[in-house]
């Protein structure tokens, strides 16, 4: 195993040498030629030395601030933090209804991860919202899941107009600007453009990040055989080498920012020139990905509860359990897609959601450690029961039943008829849904907080009725 990530980072640092990585931001290009980059015009080559002097600023773990300390978290080490869905711009209904996601959706949804302890991360682009201008809808987002939930949140990447904005409007959010700077409060989710190329609104939310002291996940998200090598260890290669030339512009730009070591790889669907997230061909990559990731130390991202299906069905569960298992399997900081995603990312479906929470209570369940004592072999209990006895009634049993027994929240009666079968499992996925919006309550934000959030919108541009539905929703 430890000869693989040497081979993947040797042949990654041929490929930054020769052919390099185009990098179109002039502010990233001309600081990095002042630290000694051999520079030719937007393509940047990075030497062996120069990689490995940055990752040596980057940190193994960091911690990311909620509003409410409570909700606080940190990242690396082997932890395991999981957020959401993010960037569906459809939504599928109870009834295998597809339509455009809209701005309610995201208030829902926003709300719902607030209320469950199994999803530590808010924010970020939980469902598109088609009915939001599409200047105006990352600032619109933030400002949601800001006034909604008090745990951590994902950023949005952007132009370097809508990054600043954002960042302008959690330096309202927390009480000033050097208060917000003071450490990382939102983890910013940043794609390359494979291959070897990153863009200017990426370079442009990496730079923004570094000035306000934030974090990023930077993630080569790439389809074998369509925008890298059709085999995993050759798209490795060319995502490995993507990720260590945005990890240099951070560390350049802002030594010490915190980073999250985000590659990702799927097949292409040949056929139709879409992704196959269900398929066992990528979980090579997310073997070698770990490893790479464990190489520098980093914190590392994993896929989250994914599945190629169209609507909640055998194959979206058993797809969002096999891909969620594997984060958990192997060394996986952070998760993202970790529940309510359908459609190879492009559908958020609230009924695939609760599934995917009752995947993670069961993961959680199995992670726990195995605990071989006195107390657990109970011999006393045996002794008891004696031969031919039971253990049904014993005090023992209904001690320990509710807590030591995994209680499936979505597992129907058995019934005699499928569709009889198929009602129940609809009916309890509505009675979860219902039971998680009650628990829901409002964060508290200071009154000229939420007063300062407000004018800074209406001063942006937000229309007023985006930000009622908002405070209405706080209600």
């Amino acid at each position: 195993m430890q000869n693989i990530s040497k081979q993947i980072h040797r042949a990654s640092l041929e490929i930054l040498n020769d052919p390099g990585v185009c990098l179109y931001d002039p502010i990233v290009v001309k600081a990095l030629k002042k630290r000694g980059f051999q520079v030719e015009g937007q393509r940047v080559r990075f030497t062996e030395e120069q990689v490995m002097a940055c990752l040596a600023t980057a940190p193994s773990t960091f911690t990311l601030m909620g509003r409410n300390p409570l909700h606080t978290i940190s990242i690396g080490n082997n932890s395991r933090c999981i957020a959401p869905a993010y960037g569906a711009p459809e939504v599928v209904t109870a009834d295998h209804q597809r339509r455009p996601a809209c701005f309610n959706d995201y208030i829902r949804i926003a709300k719902l991860v607030q209320a469950t302890d199994l999803l530590q991360l808010n924010g970020g682009i939980l469902a598109q919202p088609g009915d939001l201008e599409a200047e105006l809808a990352s600032l619109a987002m933030v400002y949601t899941a800001l006034a909604l939930s008090g745990k951590p949140l994902l950023g949005i990447q952007g132009t370097e107009y809508q990054v600043r904005r954002i960042m302008e409007l959690g330096c309202i959010a927390f009480g000033g600007e050097d208060e917000f700077k003071s450490c990382p409060r939102f983890l910013f989710l940043v794609n390359t453009l494979s291959p070897l190329q990153i863009d200017a609104n990426a370079l442009a939310t990496l730079r923004i990040c570094g000035e306000y002291n934030q974090a990023a996940i930077i993630t080569p998200g790439l389809m074998f055989g369509s925008t890298s090598p059709i085999t995993p260890a050759g798209s490795m290669v060319q995502a490995n080498a993507e990720f260590l030339a945005g990890a240099c512009v951070t560390q350049t730009l802002s030594p010490g920012m915190p980073l999250i070591y985000g590659c990702l790889g799927h097949p292409a669907d040949l056929r139709t020139g879409g992704i196959s997230l269900g398929s066992p061909s990528r979980f090579a990559f997310r073997i070698m990905a770990t490893q790479m990731a464990e190489k520098y130390n980093l914190p590392n991202r994993g896929i989250g509860a994914v599945t190629d299906a169209g609507q909640v069905s055998a194959q979206s569960g058993y797809e969002a359990m096999m891909t969620l298992s594997s984060d958990y399997q192997y060394r996986t900081s952070l998760i993202v897609h970790g529940a309510g995603i359908l459609n190879s990312f492009s559908q958020f479906s609230f009924e695939q959601f609760m599934v995917d929470l009752e995947i993670i209570r069961m993961l959680n369940k199995n992670s726990e450690p195995l605990v071989v004592d006195e107390a657990s072999m109970a011999l006393d209990i045996i002794r008891q029961a004696g031969p031919g006895g039971e253990f049904l009634t014993s005090p023992h049993t209904l001690k320990h039943c509710r807590t030591l027994l995994f209680q499936p929240e979505l597992a129907p009666q058995k019934t005699n008829t499928p569709q009889a079968y198929r009602d129940a499992f609809a009916r309890l996925i509505e009675k979860g849904l219902f039971r998680l919006e009650e628990k829901y309550f409002t964060p508290d934000i200071p009154r000229n907080i939420q007063q300062g959030m407000d004018d800074y919108m209406k001063e942006c541009g937000i229309p007023s009725l985006t930000l009622e539905k908002v405070l209405s929703a706080r209600q």
